[in-house]
């Protein structure tokens, strides 16, 4: 197989569009690695760029909308310095969107030997999705690196991924890329070992000891999912004829099991996963009282609403596709599970792929407990099954926590459906430290719920709004309080930081925190300054605790959920601009203030825009019996847990009779 890389529209006019997903920063990032690697393995390169000569060669609805974009002579028609074309590699022009449009891109592949294209670059629903059906059209195989293609519309971009994933081409991870013998052997182009995925079978590799695989597990494909789906449709009118009464029977039972189970749970949660023990311990506590708080929201008996000639009653949805995230594998399911049940309606469970080992436990404490076959049906799988099971006939609704790529995707099927969906997609989670707070106790209550289970969590405190005039007074004790939270092992009872999921992540997260230091931030590693970690770092996917001043409010690392053990401090100016930040990223799940000021308070209360407001608390954490949903970017449907549960799970239905 000879493989060539197609670089699409990698403009700085394109790169700077509004909203643009991945940031930029990152897209480029990723571009150039492959662009590295191309290079390095001395394989064909091709740069395709949208050229305007002259204004009337514009496209025509550019014209129509007065847009001026990619002139050549301009630095916008330029890539950055980072995917600047080197001598050898060619450059396509193109007017419109497909790079093969006039010949001359087939006749070169054709001229190198290519039977293998990679597309790369922007726009995903446009010019790389033309570009790739006409590479598909000319008989090339195609892979589009999965990673290194953004877009400035991204539910318009899933529904493309969709449609050209396994009709036109594959979608492959960079690292699944550069794993292909020609890319040389382990250590030049290859990336380090971490858990990942063939197009048939999951490995997972220990976040604490790279050198481990703790096990390996097939991925459900279509046959699969269509077995599970109708398994659980099939049992859906026996679980309906179960009484309220015998299904909050079995659920305390489960609840009960999960308890008795915890210190094997906890001990999975940490092999699996690295989160340090002691949390592990919590997150069962924690999926234990989400049982039980479902089970006190639910009535004995639903009860029916009633007007002339006219009952209304809550019904099930049906089969609900529960599609959970690694970094809480047994509570967060369990949270969407255990009210799914109640209220009827029996589920497919498609896990992250890290949680299935987990994920496995649970369903043999669902089967122990009398759960009658088919209620609950466990698909491991990966992106491509989650999205083969939320468009299957037999599923009625979606449930996904997850990235908000993921509920983009979801979003797009749902409403091609026509179905009922529930996200939620994350957070980028800020407190507000004014004057008055006291500084010692803030920083505490914040390292810890930035940093614990090395900032995985959705509501992590990733930011941390200052008055410039008290920032390094900050600094200073949150400095001290990341100092006092040991990092390591995560099987150690002492271990407050454990390692982050795996060696993709932690190159994710230090490439994100290497760009922010090259634009002008402050990066500050309180671990490293004490202790150099080098055999942690050498030993597993460990990453150390992060902090990061910035004062640009649109850089990457402000914008972006970093999802790691990373803290940015953004200086404020005044009160109104520390609102404005913090209320300045596209997600709204969680926001706080560190003040004693009852002013400050009712306005920060009053304009702060997230689902989850706290005051003189860091934003980690939530109750178990309190509606759980974000605002803007962080959520889409119905909030979880407590009463809100029933605004999902169950949907009226009004009955007129004379």
């Amino acid at each position: 197989m000879s493989i060539a890389l197609l670089v699409i529209d990698a403009q700085n006019d394109y790169l700077a569009t509004e909203g643009l997903q991945p940031h930029h920063d990152a897209l480029c990032a990723e571009m150039a690695r492959l662009l590295e690697a191309f290079r390095a393995a001395q394989l064909p390169i091709f740069h395709i760029w949208t050229t305007v000569r002259a204004s009337d060669q514009r496209m025509p609805h550019w014209r129509a909308l007065g847009i001026e974009r990619c002139v050549a002579g301009t630095q916008g028609h330029l890539p950055p310095p980072e995917l600047q074309p080197l001598a050898g590699e060619v450059v396509i022009h193109k007017q419109f969107y497909s790079g093969f449009v006039g010949g001359m891109l087939a006749e070169q592949l054709r001229r190198n030997g290519v039977s293998t294209v990679v597309c790369a670059g922007v726009h995903l629903r446009a010019c790389v999705r033309t570009t790739a059906v006409d590479a598909y059209q000319h008989g090339f195989q195609v892979w589009i690196a999965d990673d290194a293609v953004g877009d400035d519309d991204p539910v318009h971009a899933a529904v493309a991924r969709q449609y050209l994933d396994g009709r036109v081409g594959r979608f492959r991870g960079i690292d699944q890329i550069l794993s292909e013998p020609m890319f040389g052997p382990a250590g030049t182009a290859r990336p380090a070992q971490s858990s990942g995925s063939d197009r048939e079978t999951y490995t997972h590799v220990s976040p604490h000891n790279s050198d481990q695989v703790l096990w390996q597990v097939p991925l459900s494909r279509a046959a699969s999912v269509t077995e599970a789906a109708l398994s659980s449709q099939s049992a859906l009118s026996g679980w309906g004829d179960v009484s309220a009464q015998a299904r909050a029977a079995l659920l305390q039972s489960i609840a009960d099991r999960v308890e008795a189970l915890s210190d094997e749970l906890a001990t999975q949660i940490t092999l699996d996963t690295g989160k340090p023990i002691l949390e592990s311990r919590l997150e069962v506590g924690f999926g234990v009282n989400l049982i039980k708080a479902a089970l006190a929201s639910l009535p004995a008996e639903q009860p029916a609403v009633e007007g002339p000639g006219w009952r209304a009653f809550r019904k099930p949805l049906g089969v609900v596709a529960l599609v959970s995230p690694w970094n809480n594998p047994l509570a967060i399911p369990l949270g969407k599970l255990a009210p799914a049940l109640l209220h009827g309606n029996t589920v497919v469970w498609k896990p992250a792929l890290p949680g299935t080992a987990i994920a496995r436990s649970v369903m043999e404490i669902l089967q122990n407990a009398g759960l009658p076959s088919g209620v609950v049906r466990l698909l491991p799988g990966d992106r491509v099954t989650a999205e083969t099971l939320m468009a299957h006939r037999a599923i009625d609704a979606v449930t996904l926590t997850g990235s908000l790529a993921a509920g983009f995707s979801a979003q797009a099927i749902c409403a091609r459906r026509s179905i009922p969906f529930q996200g939620e997609l994350g957070g980028n989670n800020a407190a507000i430290v004014w004057t008055d707070a006291n500084l010692p106790h803030a920083a505490q209550l914040i390292a810890e719920g930035g940093l614990g289970s090395a900032g995985q969590r959705c509501t992590a405190n990733r930011r941390v709004i200052v008055p410039v005039e008290i920032v390094d007074d900050f600094l200073e004790a949150l400095v001290a309080a990341v100092r006092a939270m040991p990092w390591g092992d995560p099987r150690l009872e002492t271990t407050k930081i454990g390692p982050v999921i795996s060696a993709t992540a932690r190159r994710r997260i230090s490439g994100t925190v290497a760009r922010a230091a090259a634009q002008g931030c402050q990066v500050i590693t309180p671990h490293l300054g004490r202790d150099d970690g080098n055999d942690l770092l050498s030993r597993g996917a460990y990453y150390p605790a992060t902090l990061v001043v910035c004062d640009n409010r649109d850089a990457e690392i402000v914008q972006e959920e970093t999802f790691g053990p990373v803290i940015v401090i953004q200086p404020a100016s005044n009160w109104a601009h520390a609102l404005a930040l913090c209320n300045g990223v596209r997600q709204g799940l969680a926001l706080a203030l560190f003040s004693n000021s009852v002013d400050k308070q009712h306005e920060f209360l009053a304009q702060a825009r997230a689902g989850i407001l706290k005051i003189n608390r860091s934003t980690a954490g939530a109750a178990t019996d309190a509606p759980f949903g974000g605002w803007k970017g962080s959520g889409v449907g119905p909030p979880e847990h407590g009463p809100a549960d029933a605004e999902f799970y169950a949907r009226w239905q009004a009955i007129y009779a004379s």
